[in-house]
């Protein structure tokens, strides 16, 4: 202790200063002798703290600070009271720190444990990381990175969203590279410092890989406001300084910084600037692992954005090589890690990326994966594995980059794609060509709320083993435990995701222990396919199938009639006399329906209902004009899209045309020859099928096909499978008269 003697008041200040206990939307901060407990929310307690830190959500850390005169040697009563402030605080927080400090010295408690060697006060973040072992500090890099956007935009001045990204990776590097960034730097040495340590720190490199020049191409091509105020310079270099702290060899755990910076800087976003989505660093994790990635394994990832996967990839190698200081764990940086990106100012954000966890952006190219440069450079490398979440987007070339991936890659190389749970679907023709050379082992569904805006699913490959009817291992994770934080994404709050994630990594290697798992056909689906629990139809819906089939056959329009029919009975406007028919009710009394005694029937194949065939596909140009009705892909008038005069390939009267794709579903019944479209099933009865009857049937399928919507077309074959839900007799056979004396009893059935 010096000669120096501080009061209980000013200690107190000083403890405010270092450990910044201020006031912010997420948390109650402060020090003082006149708060109570109570005021702070602890009802029914007087006993007032010196220092205070309380989230407001429960789950995060606090801490409880009691100070004393510097004249005054800390003691059992001292902490008596200290760790009283500590049970009052535990009442409400499972984590708490207690500082006990008298402006000379200091104890910290974990709870009760007195924590070894914590001889200085820090920023209260440092005691918080107490809690978090081996994980970056992810909620203080969110609030950092809050600060430091509004810096850039609003004092800096820098408009681009991904020019601020990358400013604050290039400065992160710089830091990460030894610069010296300190407060008080003119802002001209302050960007002359960055840049200098840019080009030092990638010179090596450059010779190896030129396009690594991009980095310092877009830093230098970034828009400054040169007369911004040294303040709005200091408090970046704070900033950044703090983040830097929290990306050490001690703390990281391969989380993808730039995406951590990307959901914060994406509530900045405009619409025009969308499409890149970086992948969850959980996420990352999970597909390592259920890959069987391990440091032996070169990683390739084709559209790698900010380099999340390669990121998460040399982590856990270099882990399983002993640490970073091992003369493996730099041959692994600079061997295994292999990855392509097309957008410029996000190859920059990779490179950066890769620079702030020092190595392994050797081998990060710019250009575009679709082309035969990427091919011929993909053929050159030892991949064995491949970890991607390409864009989701047509436009952007999904398929083309997961096609050119899977046909350039050495056989027998793993790979697996985060993909739309459809996206495969949508392209069944091109897929089972792929399925041809390669193939599809594994389909994991993923939570609804892992991307916003689309469902998607992990698809596993096998490069260069044709599939060769060989069935799909599919499962689906409902769940993975992380809750949404307003502004901030979706974290693991409550700590549930790491048991969360052996569980399924189990699940996916024994390819056992979970109710969600199914084994399918990939020539029937190319998806994972979810139970869905239909209720029976009800007279609701063999109201609406009657009446619209009744309109059909009386020459009218659906949706005119059902407008007029609206404001008529709602506001009590005149009714054409030709809607009024349609409005009178039935004078039979209303036949029960009692669904629980029905039977499942399959539709098609040999036992089934129906002999079930495909339209044929007639181009808009070979169409000619005549009478003949045309049936395609809608939901109105009977299925009816046009008149034709080709009369070749007619599909016979008294059938049920059921549309598959597009309009899914949607039923009729054609008692004219037609000419179905191949978005058209075309079910023809082993029965004596009735108008009535038909009518039933084509209500009981449109209910059936609700399960096809999401899981997008019911097909021909899926069809001759499919079962549906209709009355039986004792015997068991379909009650095809009860069907028909049910139709009859409706209102509109009389109109046939």
């Amino acid at each position: 202790m010096t000669g120096t003697v501080y009061t209980e008041d000013q200690v107190r200040d000083l403890a405010r200063t270092k450990l910044h206990l201020e006031n912010t939307e997420s948390a109650l901060a402060g020090v003082g002798q006149l708060t109570s407990f109570n005021q702070l929310g602890f009802r029914g307690v007087k006993d007032r703290p010196d220092g205070w830190y309380l989230p407001n959500e429960t789950h995060y850390p606090a801490l409880v600070l009691e100070v004393k005169g510097s004249n005054i040697k800390l003691g059992d009563k001292e902490r008596e009271e200290l760790h009283k402030n500590i049970r009052i605080v535990q009442t409400r927080y499972t984590q708490v720190v207690g500082l006990l400090y008298n402006g000379f010295e200091l104890e910290v408690y974990k709870g009760d444990e007195l924590m070894e060697g914590e001889n200085e006060l820090m920023d209260k973040e440092h005691y918080f990381g107490l809690f978090s072992i081996n994980r970056i500090n992810k909620m203080l890099i969110y609030s950092l990175t809050h600060s430091i956007n509004d810096t850039l935009h609003f004092d800096f001045l820098i408009k681009n969203l991904y020019h601020r990204m990358i400013f604050t990776a290039c400065a992160l590097v710089a830091k990460r590279h030894g610069a010296a960034l300190m407060k008080g730097m003119s802002f001209r040495l302050f960007t002359t410092a960055i840049r200098e340590t840019l080009e030092s720190a990638l010179s090596d490199d450059l010779a190896k890989n030129k396009k690594l020049q991009v980095l310092i191409e877009v830093f230098s091509e970034i828009k400054l406001n040169t007369q911004c105020t040294q303040e709005a310079v200091d408090r970046f270099i704070e900033d950044v300084s703090k983040i830097s702290d929290n990306i050490n060899s001690d703390f990281w755990n391969g989380e993808d910084v730039m995406a951590i910076f990307f959901n914060e800087f994406n509530r900045y976003k405009a619409k025009s600037e969308s499409g890149q989505v970086f992948t969850p660093d959980h996420i990352t994790s999970f597909m390592y692992q259920i890959t069987d990635t391990t440091k032996q394994d070169t990683v390739l990832d084709a559209a790698c954005g900010s380099g999340a996967f390669l990121v998460k990839a040399m982590c856990n190698m270099v882990q399983e090589a002993g640490g970073v200081r091992t003369e493996e764990a730099r041959e692994i940086a600079q061997t295994h890690l292999y990855g392509i990106e097309y957008d410029r100012e996000i190859f920059a954000l990779a490179c950066a990326n890769m620079l702030i966890h020092k190595d392994g952006k050797t081998h990060l190219e710019h250009m575009d994966s679709r082309s035969a440069e990427a091919g011929w450079w993909m053929r050159e490398k030892p991949i064995t594995r491949v970890l991607m979440n390409p864009p989701f987007e047509n436009k952007y070339g999904c398929l083309d980059i997961v096609e050119k991936v899977l046909d350039n890659v050495p056989a027998g190389t793993v790979c697996a794609f985060i993909l739309p749970d459809n996206k495969l679907e949508k392209a069944r023709g091109r897929v089972r060509r792929w399925m041809q050379n390669h193939r599809l082992t594994k389909i994991i569904k993923l939570p609804k709320d892992i991307f916003s805006g689309v469902t998607t699913s992990i698809f596993m490959f096998t490069v260069g083993t044709p599939q060769r009817g060989q069935e799909v291992f599919t499962c689906y994770m409902a769940e993975d435990g992380l809750e949404t934080i307003k502004n901030q994404g979706r974290h693991d709050i409550r700590g549930r995701w790491e048991a969360i994630e052996k569980h399924w990594v189990d699940i996916v290697r024994k390819q056992t222990g979970s109710d969600t798992i199914k084994w399918i056909n990939p020539y029937e689906h190319l998806s994972y396919q979810e139970d869905i629990e239909l209720p029976a139809p009800v007279r609701a819906d063999f109201m609406k199938r009657t009446l619209a089939y009744a309109l059909f056959k009386q020459g009218m329009e659906e949706q005119p009639f059902f407008e007029n029919a609206t404001d008529h009975i709602l506001y009590g406007s005149p009714l054409a006399e030709e809607y009024k028919p349609f409005l009178a009710t039935s004078s039979s009394p209303e036949i029960p329906l009692d669904t629980e005694n029905w039977k499942r029937f399959r539709l098609g194949g040999k036992d089934g209902l129906f002999t079930i065939a495909k339209g044929s596909r007639l181009t808009k140009a070979d169409q000619r004009e005549g009478r003949v009705n045309y049936v395609g892909a809608s939901a109105f008038n009977n299925g009816i899209t046009n008149h034709i005069g080709n009369d070749d390939q007619l599909c016979q009267a008294g059938t049920i045309s059921v549309c598959y794709n597009g309009s899914i579903g949607e039923a009729f019944y054609q008692d004219e020859p037609y000419w179905a479209t191949d978005d058209v099933n075309v079910l023809t009865p082993r029965f004596q099928l009735s108008p009535h009857t038909a009518i039933f049937i084509a209500t009981v399928i449109k209910n059936e096909s609700i399960k096809y919507a999401f899981n997008n077309k019911w097909t021909k074959e899926l069809m001759e499978k499919s079962e549906i839900l209709l009355p039986a007799q004792v015997d068991g056979t379909p009650d095809f008269l009860f069907m028909e004396r049910y139709i009859k009893s409706l209102p509109y059935a009389r109109l046939f």
